[in-house]
């Protein structure tokens, strides 16, 4: 993660995440982030942005505690994401490109300085990639579901938004690398023993953005290539109107959504390994798990497109003010996440009641 970042997942292609997790509110708080203060400060060093077991985010004990740090192997090497704990404690929601391609996978909670709480294991086969999912960012199926080896009892795992939850700000947090929005420097590991998090607000959908970027002339649009579903997109502002990327497009295509400058000191963007990792928007009573981090791009080469200068603070700092992220949006799929994480799954259930089940006679496949 840059802060007050974004930079690209590192397992497959342009990608990224942050991560949160949820849990019941001690009380009712108002559901402006922006007022929002975290037991940590959000201005300078990424170790100002860590997260830490039980830490207290709008009142809620240990909020992060269900962020998970993936690590994973394939023919490639050895690569990273994040994920988010679902409710029941049996398995994790994370992006769909870091969950097409391993051999071992293993998930860990509570990562601090450099160890874990909780130590999980997802053999292939319990790996449930969105049928949809062709390998194409931004369709909006970027999204799969890892079974643990074993549920996790200890901590409180997230329910998940059913809302379109546009307009909204949102809490992030995840594993990835770090840097500070202000430096022309890659994001790196420097401060990989942790992991961290920020705010940001979900700006427009990414078929809203692409639909209008096609009537204005700038590249094709496929409405069907949205059909999967919903990617919510974010732009890293400082309060600047310059870095308001999101903004300085809207205006010159005739202003088809909002972009505000930004929360402040609590603004942030995901970065390389916060793939899969979680988006929470806060519902007056708990965090819910609203967003599924996919992509990452830099708000130059996008302001470019459009004949825009000068959105880009750090060309070489691929999370810095002005660029922008996506991430599939988990009511799109709220149908599907229900029924991989059914027990028993629908269709066993049938089998039951009619005196037909047949135990471990089949296989789940790779896609749900």
């Amino acid at each position: 993660m840059t802060f007050v970042s974004k930079q690209f997942k590192l397992a497959t292609l342009a990608a990224a995440m942050l991560l949160a997790s949820s849990a019941q509110a001690l009380d009712g708080k108002s559901p402006d982030i922006g007022s929002l203060n975290p037991l940590t400060g959000n201005t300078s060093a990424p170790s100002n942005w860590r997260f830490t077991i039980g830490q207290e985010f709008m009142g809620v004990k240990g909020a992060l505690d269900g962020v998970a740090r993936l690590s994973f192997t394939n023919a490639d090497g050895n690569w990273a994401c994040s994920g988010s704990l679902l409710a029941g404690g049996q398995y994790v929601l994370t992006a769909a490109h870091c969950a097409d391609d391993f051999t071992k996978m293993t998930v860990q909670f509570g990562w601090e300085n450099g160890s874990a709480a909780v130590t999980r294991n997802v053999s292939v086969g319990n790996a449930y990639v969105n049928k949809q999912w062709t390998g194409a960012l931004d369709t909006g199926a970027d999204i799969a579901i890892l079974k643990l080896d074993t549920a996790v009892t200890t901590i409180k795992g997230y329910k998940i938004s059913t809302t379109n939850d546009v307009g909204k700000d949102y809490l992030m947090a995840g594993y990835g690398t770090t840097q500070l929005a202000t430096t022309n420097s890659a994001t790196n590991w420097n401060d990989g023993n942790w992991g961290h998090y920020a705010y940001n607000t979900f700006d427009v959908d990414s078929k809203t953005f692409n639909k209008v970027a096609g009537d204005y002339g700038v590249g094709p649009y496929d409405e069907s290539y949205y059909a999967p579903g919903a990617t919510y997109m974010s732009d890293f502002d400082n309060g600047l109107a310059v870095r308001n990327t999101l903004a300085r497009i809207a205006g010159v295509t005739g202003d088809n959504w909002n972009s505000s400058t930004g929360l402040g000191a609590n603004e942030g963007l995901i970065a390389g390994g916060d793939s899969g990792g979680g988006d929470f928007v806060w519902n007056g009573q708990e965090w819910l798990l609203s967003g599924v981090h996919s992509w990452g791009w830099q708000g130059g080469s996008a302001c470019g497109a459009f004949k825009l200068t000068g959105c880009d603070n750090a060309s070489r700092n691929s999370s810095s003010y002005g660029d922008l992220s996506g991430s599939t949006a988990t009511y799109s799929h709220a149908a599907w996440i229900s029924t991989v994480t059914a027990v028993p799954e629908p269709e066993t259930y049938a089998m039951m009641i009619a005196g037909l089940a047949l135990v471990g006679l089949a296989r789940r496949r790779k896609q749900a």
